[in-house]
């Protein structure tokens, strides 16, 4: 499969590393909060988190976590 590119890499130009402020010390549980938090706020100011492969099928809407498998979902819906 070859990949395409759909776009520059976003990228944040900044001398303070926010993703270790934001990560450090957290479990994989807290990161994904901290992303969904994200993308409420990219989708509340009208972004999409597009799947780079498949963009014609969905965005990202939000992670989960199931305690009883110990496995993170990644939920989409549909454009």
């Amino acid at each position: 499969m070859q990949r395409v590119n759909y776009g520059i890499d976003a990228d944040c130009d900044t001398n303070v590393d926010m993703v270790s402020l934001l990560t450090n010390g957290r479990n994989p549980v807290e990161i994904c909060g901290i992303i969904n938090k994200l993308l409420q706020i990219l989708y509340s100011g009208g972004a999409r988190v597009i799947d780079g492969d498949n963009p014609e099928d969905d965005f990202l809407d939000r992670i989960s976590y199931d305690r009883e498998s110990d496995n993170l979902y990644f939920w989409t819906e549909d454009l």
